[in-house]
């Protein structure tokens, strides 16, 4: 086997995808004197989940995450299962999700009014302004990506340095 076709076979091999959810950060408003959720947001107080997983809607169980969603704004409106003191408070949610939410807008990010229904602890309705953002990055700030990438070029390099010194 030449040189040529062991990079080949091991550039295939390590290209293998394997299943992996996203790690994001979660953490919701609760406290509003003293909100850890907010921004500026500081990942030291705040909780990365490793491999976050989230249900889908119509089935059963959890499901590794494909993004991760910061929503942010001021609560206009309530259901009426909820405080009604929510009202003209800022609302601030990071967590996982499995299905893109914002596909009718062919964006990650979004600004206007938006009703969250039963979302990500929230047992009601909450009518918003303000922002909705998703990514697909670890932590939203970070890849996993770059650190595989690397490796390759490091193990390939080294690979090629041993073959040099063992046919010369």
């Amino acid at each position: 086997m030449t040189v040529f076709s062991i990079i080949i076979v091991l550039i295939n091999f390590y290209s293998i995808k394997q299943i992996q959810a996203l790690s994001c950060f979660k953490c919701m408003t609760t406290d509003f004197e003293n909100d850890f959720c907010t921004d500026p947001f500081n990942p030291i107080d705040n909780r990365l989940e490793y491999e976050c997983q989230a249900t889908i809607h119509g089935k059963n169980g959890l499901f590794p995450a494909r993004f991760c969603v910061k929503i942010s704004g001021i609560v206009v409106d309530t259901g009426p299962n909820l405080n009604r003191s929510l009202i003209h408070k800022s609302l601030y949610l990071r967590t996982c999700i499995t299905e893109n939410i914002m596909d009718s807008t062919r964006s990650l990010d979004s600004t206007g009014h938006f009703r969250l229904k039963n979302f990500a602890g929230i047992d009601g309705e909450v009518k918003m302004q303000g922002t909705i953002t998703l990514c697909t990055m670890d932590g939203c700030n970070r890849a996993r990506l770059f650190h595989r990438d690397v490796f390759l070029i490091l193990s390939l390099f080294c690979f090629l340095i041993v073959y040099q010194k063992i046919n010369h």
